[in-house]
């Protein structure tokens, strides 16, 4: 205790500063470099990903957001001279309906890009099954009929999933990403 009556000061721990920051290299946030951020660059890239993915252009982004987001602004947003305010990042991810941080996400970590949005055609899968018996058919229907309940989605015979639906589609049907893409193609039930 100091003279005047107020508590002594606590004394700096080995490797701290008079604030209390640490400066040891133990303290796991001094090496903020082995997290990967994404960079504007990156999410100029996942803009014109997604963007292509679903086969739309720019007129079509300013077309389906009404205006909001201009053909031109949007080529800025993709070429990265443009900054992107969180207003407008979260307007994007409503757009393309996916979480804001998917948008921020690297497509090519653990996931095959190709298989970040799908739509699938319902009639094309109860076709087939209609001629014959697959099992990973059965449990895809059958999952997209779930997805389609729960989304309230009765509107059509084309169901869009989003890639945290594929990730999960990829343990249900016990396929990596790649084989998935694969089959997707070859039973011709999906398309980007």
């Amino acid at each position: 205790m100091l003279a005047n009556g107020t508590p002594t000061p606590p004394h700096p721990v080995d490797g701290e500063n008079v604030c209390g920051a640490a400066q040891s290299s133990l303290w796991p946030m001094n090496n903020l470099s082995a997290l990967t951020q994404p960079t504007p660059q990156s999410v100029a890239n996942r803009l014109r990903s997604i963007r292509k993915s679903r086969g739309w252009t720019l007129h079509d982004v300013e077309s389906k957001s009404g205006g909001s987001i201009k053909a031109v602004v949007m080529g800025s947003y993709e070429r990265g001279t443009r900054a992107i305010s969180l207003a407008r990042a979260l307007e994007l991810a409503n757009l393309f309906a996916i979480p804001i941080a998917d948008l921020l996400s690297d497509p090519t970590s653990g996931r095959d890009e190709n298989l970040g949005f799908r739509r699938f055609d319902q009639r094309r899968i109860a076709k087939l099954l209609s001629e014959k018996d697959d099992e990973a058919l059965r449990k895809l229907n059958r999952f997209l009929i779930a997805i389609a309940q729960r989304r309230g989605d009765w509107n059509g015979e084309i169901l869009t999933l989003r890639s945290t639906d594929i990730d999960t589609l990829t343990l249900i049907l016990e396929m990596s990403h790649t084989r998935l893409a694969e089959w997707l193609k070859e039973e011709n039930i999906a398309f980007g």
